[in-house]
């Protein structure tokens, strides 16, 4: 009988020890085998392998545009020109319009007369004329008819101020020496024809769509680096009937529309001579 320190050792505690050690054992090779199938991943590199393609059916792209584009315009714009300021027009050409005056103008001018006065008439006296007779004064009564033939010469200036009411309605010519100044404030609406080819830079990146009228297609490979999860590994049949079946029901399946936004294309393999994991 074996003993450790001074204890005897039966075969029951041998087989406990021996099932304790190998359900410790399991335990840690399963926390082992589990994290490196959660973390851990196969790399696998592809030399000269034929492919099949699936792509998805429509494909959201952004290109940029580095050439111009031609866009040929024929059409009628209608336009409206706001229009708000002062015009400088110079009239060169006589204007006829209609003059009414109905004013008084104030006179103010000297008039002078040079001129002579024929008199020939007969003058009737009847009065008494003082004078002196021998040195000796006394006052003479005089009655009479007494003729009159002269030349009267006349020398005088004459001054008019007067205002005289002036009322006028006739056709006038006029003539403006300054340019007209006018305030044009309008909407002016217009229709602008435009025929031109016009070469246009696209600046913006282009938001497009692309559509794939064939879902599978075949690819070569020249070199391909997969890194596969092991989480993501299955096992299948490698050749004869059941593999035939297999890929027939697993790789050759129809494809399920993608209702959220399209994912780059993704290779297959299970071409003719693809590879089989």
């Amino acid at each position: 009988m074996l003993a450790v320190y001074g204890r005897p050792v039966t075969w029951k505690m041998l087989v406990l020890t021996a099932a304790l050690l190998l359900v410790l054992m399991s335990a840690s090779a399963a926390g082992i085998v589990w994290w490196v199938w959660h973390n851990m991943a196969a790399q696998v590199v592809l030399h000269e392998q034929q492919a099949l393609v699936r792509l998805p059916e429509t494909l959201a792209v952004e290109a940029a545009v580095n050439q111009r584009v031609q866009v040929s315009v024929d059409t009628v714009l209608p336009v409206t020109v706001p229009v708000d300021q002062t015009l400088t027009l110079p009239i060169t050409q006589a204007l006829p319009v209609r003059v009414s005056i109905d004013t008084a103008v104030p006179i103010a001018v000297d008039v002078p007369v040079r001129q002579s006065i024929r008199v020939d008439q007969v003058v009737e006296v009847d009065g008494q004329v003082a004078t002196r007779v021998m040195g000796i004064p006394m006052t003479v009564p005089v009655k009479g008819r007494i003729p009159v033939k002269a030349d009267v010469p006349i020398d005088v200036v004459i001054p008019v101020r007067h205002t005289v009411p002036v009322v006028l309605n006739t056709e006038a010519t006029v003539r403006l020496r300054e340019p007209l100044r006018a305030h044009v404030q309008a909407e002016i609406q217009t229709q602008v024809p435009i025929r031109e080819s016009l070469s246009v830079p696209v600046m913006a990146p282009v938001q497009a769509t692309l559509t794939f009228p064939q879902r599978r297609v075949q690819a070569g490979l020249d070199l391909m680096d997969v890194t596969v999860p092991f989480s993501d590994v299955s096992f299948a049949p490698r050749d004869g009937t059941a593999a035939a079946a297999w890929w027939a029901r697993h790789v050759a399946r129809p494809p399920v529309s993608s209702a959220g936004p399209a994912s780059a294309p993704t290779p297959e393999p299970g071409g003719p001579s693809g590879p089989r994991p």
